[in-house]
């Protein structure tokens, strides 16, 4: 048969409770116990289980019999005391302290037996720190070289495309190679394993002085010897080092403003000069006529890399023409570039509208330059389909893609390491064969862009529209291209000087 488990009704349930309460009297009157000897009862029932629980509590924070062994307060507190670690062999002195602001402990080893020894090193350690807590600086230290490693892993979270709305990621790689700089100095003066705090701060003044002294391997002389260290480039390092210890380790409480260590930076020229080397207008001329007379007709070179030594003499052409930056020229897509249809129709054949986003420019800043690339971009489409690629000219599209079928198919676009070595090639062919002459001079890829400047400069081309176009500031400008201003307005500063000077000789000759 089935059974039946219906629930128990209301009044089934306190009928159950009346006969329970019942027995519960009938069992304290044999008992003699009264209500208020209950109440106790239940009072140190519900005590023990409390007690019973904080110490399970407490044996779980510190197993006294597993690691605590002879624990002692020290200087009559209740937050710090040693203790013999029971896990270790010696069983060595350990100081633990609690840090209330932070509601945890920390713990050290005091790497001695003795306990005299070891009270009054944890006595020196307590006052320490609590001295250091009490201006709000972190309980727990770090090295130089943790440091390094923390603030390269904070600034990594600021990685962004756009320019000056975060970290780049080449800005980024530029700021690790500076800090470096100061972990492999702290490791030679011997403060590797060292606290920030017990750094000495006059170790910084003498910063620059050793990154100058330091062997240069990236680019030699002809000779072989490497240049001297630029004093611009040392104080940018130490610029990075001192913001990574007031913008981090300070903010992060690691340190105190009197840890900081002093920084004094290097002497530089107030004059200031294109920092890269240049070629003149009739030297880019003779080179572009190597380029495509010479290098282009090389014996024994196929077919494509003849293709891509004409794209890359237009790249050359086109980077002289606009001044543009490299990363620039490398990101540009086919809907960057348009018509300026202000132009006349004969203007529209040759002038071309090149548009920067925010993403691709140094500034942060979009901005579009006027340039006459018009018949270059033609022959860039035409050495395309010589190739074997036909150019969609799709505005996401690369203009300047890698020159492999599968990279142009997967639209990646060229490396910056491809055209460094075609214009070391170039150079390097170009004087060998006579059409130039380096004197010493490193041109590289971003000497095409000081090029344009101090060219528009001397056609007389107004110093704001310079600055606009290359998206740069006309104090900049001013600075560094001194020079070619002065130069520019000659006759404008000799008009009318002398002249009665002149007059006067005529007058003597006559005479």
């Amino acid at each position: 048969n089935k059974l039946n488990f219906d629930p128990p009704t209301n009044d089934e349930i306190d009928e159950s409770k009346d006969r329970q309460i019942s027995g519960l009297e009938t069992m304290l009157g044999q008992m003699d116990i009264d209500t208020d000897d209950l109440i106790r009862l239940v009072s140190a029932i519900g005590a023990l289980k409390k007690n019973k629980k904080d110490n399970n509590k407490q044996a779980q924070q510190e197993p006294e019999n597993k690691v605590f062994l002879d624990k002692t307060m020290i200087l009559g507190r209740d937050d710090v005391y040693i203790y013999r670690d029971n896990r270790t062999k010696k069983k060595g002195w350990y100081i633990r302290i609690y840090e209330a602001r932070y509601k945890k402990h920390w713990g050290k080893s005091l790497r001695t037996t003795n306990k005299v020894l070891a009270m009054a090193e944890a006595e020196r350690i307590y006052s320490e720190r609590k001295g250091r807590m009490s201006v709000g600086v972190r309980p727990v230290s770090i090295t130089a070289k943790e440091l390094v490693k923390l603030y390269e892993q904070e600034r990594r979270k600021e990685l962004t495309d756009i320019p000056h709305q975060g970290i780049t990621q080449s800005s980024f790689n530029t700021l690790c190679l500076h800090i470096k700089y100061w972990e492999r100095y702290m490791s030679e003066v011997g403060h590797t394993n060292t606290n920030l705090e017990d750094i000495p701060t006059e170790l910084g003044l003498t910063f620059g002085q050793w990154i100058k002294a330091q062997k240069k391997t990236t680019f030699l002389s002809k000779n072989g010897h490497s240049h001297t260290r630029n004093n611009y480039t040392i104080n940018h390092t130490i610029a990075a080092v001192k913001k990574m210890y007031r913008d981090y380790a300070k903010q992060m409480k690691y340190i105190t403003d009197n840890e900081i260590p002093m920084f004094k930076y290097l002497k530089v020229d107030r004059e200031q000069k294109p920092k890269r080397d240049l070629i003149t207008k009739d030297e880019f001329t003779k080179i572009s006529e190597w380029i495509q007379y010479k290098w282009c007709n090389e014996t024994g070179i196929t077919k494509k890399e003849k293709i891509k030594r004409r794209v890359y003499g237009l790249v050359l052409t086109i980077a002289h023409y606009t001044g543009m930056r490299p990363k620039e020229m490398i990101s540009l897509t086919w809907g960057d570039i348009d018509i300026n249809r202000s132009d006349s129709k004969a203007d529209q054949k040759i002038n071309r509208v090149i548009s920067i986003r925010s993403e691709n420019s140094k500034t942060g800043r979009s901005r579009e330059i006027i340039a006459p690339i018009a018949p270059q971009i033609e022959r860039l489409k035409k050495h395309y389909r010589n190739f074997g690629f036909e150019p969609s000219l799709r505005a996401e599209d690369y203009v300047f893609p890698k020159m492999t079928f599968t990279s142009i198919n997967n639209n990646e676009p060229t490396s910056r390491v491809a055209w460094e070595h075609r214009i070391k090639d170039v150079m390097k062919g170009a004087e060998r064969d006579g059409y130039f002459e380096s004197n010493g001079r490193n041109i590289t890829l971003y000497s095409a862009r000081h090029h344009y400047i101090t060219e528009a400069l001397y056609r007389g081309v107004d110093m704001y529209d310079v600055a606009l176009n290359c998206g740069t500031s006309i104090t900049y400008i001013e600075q560094t291209y001194s020079h070619v201003t002065t130069l520019m307005r000659s006759k404008e500063l000799t008009k009318g000087l002398g002249a009665h000077r002149v007059k006067n000789t005529e007058s003597t000759q006559k005479a």
